[in-house]
């Protein structure tokens, strides 16, 4: 059987998402490169593979997926087991149910929270020559520690987002704040022992480490 294939770059966010499940179930994968800086992913090509120009995409056979978090969704569930279920599919409603729910909380409240200080502080003068805008930014960490404050509370009652094993609710998390960590104002998940521990936790984790391998911290 053939490996499947992300086409993308490890520099992005969301194919790191989709990789950093990769190596969590131990699949065997192909990465082909996108170069999103040199326009590679406007490509007629690509366009095919994700209609609307982003990275990554995701072929396995037949199918091709795009949209990362849905991508490691199907990844979580193809090569789930016994021993691992990163949906906790397979431990009844209510925990698949709370792995939704933190999931769904990095999306809307997570990430809107802690994306503006990444792209300020490291994308967009990387890739427009930008300066960073010192507004956005503050009010940006503004909402994140509210929404970290959160997260301090759940983190107090359970190990992990969703429960007492990781999940795809707390793997989610890694690109994002990945970067952030390299950015002026890592500081700030000091003022959230839980939050830290849990982000410390994550950041142990070989599969994480791996695919941190490919993301640079310096530009």
């Amino acid at each position: 059987m053939s490996p499947v294939k992300v086409f993308g770059h490890p520099m992005s966010t969301n194919v790191a998402r989709v990789l950093l499940c990769l190596e969590e179930v131990g699949a065997e994968y192909e990465l082909v490169t996108v170069d999103f800086l040199a326009g590679e992913h406007s490509s007629p090509q690509h366009v095919q593979r994700n209609p609307f120009g982003k990275i990554p995409a995701f072929q396995d056979g037949e199918l091709v997926l795009f949209e990362s978090r849905a991508i490691a969704k199907y990844i979580l569930r193809k090569y789930r087991t016994a021993d691992l279920d990163l949906l906790a599919e397979s431990s009844g409603i209510e925990e698949s149910a709370m792995v939704d729910v933190w999931t769904e909380v990095e999306a809307q409240q997570y990430y809107p929270a802690i994306s503006p200080v990444v792209f300020e502080c490291i994308i967009f003068p990387v890739m427009r020559g930008a300066a960073t805008n010192q507004i956005v930014v503050d009010e940006s960490l503004d909402r994140l520690r509210g929404v970290l404050g959160v997260y301090e509370a759940r983190l107090e009652k359970s190990r992990y987002l969703a429960g007492d094993s990781v999940s795809f609710a707390d793997l989610n998390h890694f690109p994002f704040t990945f970067y952030f960590m390299a950015t002026p104002y890592a500081s700030l998940f000091d003022e959230f022992p839980k939050v830290k521990a849990w982000w410390e936790g994550l950041m142990a984790r070989p599969a994480v480490q791996r695919v941190c391998k490919n993301m640079p911290t310096e530009f």
